[in-house]
């Protein structure tokens, strides 16, 4: 019987223990065993199982209330998903709540790797030098930094009637979001703790981070949380699914189900003849707007049926009203229509300054088929498809405020809870240990990683203009 979410959040497991009549003391049942085999077919909504450190978890239950969302969980139903766990969980948090499903043992349990070990290691590493956690001063002077920023925006805006004034407020606006935007991230991943047994309100802070930033942390996190567990997949990972307008691979040519949106990604008539055979040219100007088509992303979000957090949708859609009341305010201060449009455009375009160096991480990737493989060797282990999937970027450290640690992507993906403040001084580790184990760490400057992307890009949208159903068929043997 699977755990009540009572049980799951005091951490305390159903009764496994038997009264013994001669001495009154419990003593508990054996487990049962289960082969992998056994484990697999436990994957869906109603029967869910999942496997850390060779215990058999039935997590059916706790799915709707995961904080992390449905379908984190839902994508390693019926695996092993012990690093995916460890590498998003506090281990003293993770070890007190998932004694509450535990229903069996492994049976054939199977030898670990040792990059998997080494991996494990690292890990534990970065955890007994507190590198999960950041000093308080740290965050202090980032926000603070971020907020004079603002200030300077409001000031220009408020006590100047110069143009040239209020669209240098625009560029500034546009910084604040990108670097908010960075804080946020941060929190969200926990990864902003000053303590081990700090407690960040997400379901606050995130709401405090929609009504400055104007993006849904709700829907950023439902989002993101599966983008790190399954990176450039590309039927499961919502980060490199935007057709009709973008395919990073010819895979998504034959309208592939994505299991995120829950419905095909058409590759239809608007995609192959207006968008991804010339997506190497729409792909600037498309970023340059790309943060409205993240508000539409957050508002049907936030007013459909998601995962089960009703409440923390409710205060980020109050927080995500306050966003435009307090931009229209703002915008409104500006004397000329003319003014304004620019300045809301121009403010807009600037931010789209984080969208570049996101998809700038993974788009030039490679992309893996969960579909076709679903266990364990999708991408390979947890740490190899977080490496072969990201791309850093070198920068001296004087930029690094400008990346807010999206630099240090592969670090960040297969570590995801160390805090910025660490991110340079580990770098070399990860790096060290992909070259033990002959995987390819790459990381170039930020042009290069332009140039790589507009290539990527061009190079598919060039089979968008020979392709064909017959031809994909053909080439896929399938016809």
């Amino acid at each position: 019987m699977p755990p009540s979410v009572k049980e799951i959040n005091s951490g305390e497991p159903d009764s496994v223990s038997s009264t013994n009549a001669t001495n009154n003391h419990p003593t508990k049942k054996p487990l049962p065993l289960y082969t992998l085999a056994q484990i697999s077919t436990h994957d869906t909504p109603t029967d869910l199982w999942l496997i850390y450190n060779n215990q058999v978890l039935d997590v059916t239950r706790w799915l709707a209330h995961h904080p992390g969302g449905e379908q984190t969980l839902l994508r390693f139903g019926g695996m092993d998903a012990t690093d995916e766990l460890r590498a998003f969980h506090d281990p003293a948090v993770l070890e007190s709540k998932v004694k509450a499903f535990v229903v069996g043992q492994v049976k054939d349990v199977q030898p670990v790797s040792e990059l998997v070990k080494d991996f494990r290691e690292l890990g534990d590493h970065f955890e007994k030098m507190g590198y999960y956690h950041v000093s308080p001063w740290y965050y202090v002077a980032k926000v603070s930094c971020v907020f004079v920023i603002l200030g300077a925006v409001l000031g220009l805006v408020l006590g100047s009637e110069s143009v040239m004034a209020h669209m240098v407020a625009a560029v500034l606006l546009g910084i604040f979001w990108q670097q908010f935007a960075f804080v946020g991230h941060d929190c969200g991943h926990m990864s902003a703790r000053t303590h081990a047994r700090d407690h960040i309100d997400v379901e606050r802070l995130g709401a405090l981070v929609t009504f400055f930033n104007g993006i849904s942390v709700a829907w950023w996190k439902a989002t993101h949380n599966v983008h790190h567990a399954v990176p450039n997949s590309v039927d499961c990972d919502p980060d490199i699914a935007h057709l009709p307008v973008f395919a990073v691979h010819e895979h998504m040519f034959n309208s592939l189900y994505n299991k995120y949106h829950r419905r095909v990604m058409e590759f239809d008539w608007i995609a192959r003849n207006v968008f991804v055979p010339y997506q190497h040219f729409w792909y600037y100007p498309i970023m340059a707007v790309a943060r409205f088509n993240l508000y539409i992303q957050s508002i049907l979000f936030l007013l459909s049926k998601n995962d089960g957090h009703s409440g923390r949708t409710t205060l980020d859609l109050v927080a995500f009203l306050g966003f435009f009341t307090w931009l229209t305010a703002l915008v409104s201060c500006i004397p000329t229509w003319s003014e304004r449009v620019a300045f809301f455009f121009l403010s807009h375009a600037v931010a789209g300054l984080l969208n570049v160096q996101i998809t700038l991480s993974h788009f030039s990737r490679p992309v893996f088929d969960t579909g076709k493989d679903k266990g364990p060797k999708y991408g390979g282990d947890f740490f190899t498809r977080n490496v072969l999937s990201s791309l850093d970027v070198a920068c001296p450290t004087y930029l690094d405020w400008f990346h807010g640690g999206l630099q240090f992507q592969t670090l960040h993906h297969c570590y995801p809870r160390i805090g910025r403040q660490h991110l340079r001084k580990t770098e070399p580790m990860i790096v060290s240990l992909c070259k033990k184990h002959s995987l390819p760490y790459t990381a170039k400057s930020f042009i290069d990683c332009n140039v790589e992307i507009y290539e990527t890009l061009k190079n598919t949208a060039s089979k968008a203009q020979q392709w064909s159903p017959l031809i994909y068929e053909s080439m896929c043997a399938q016809g």
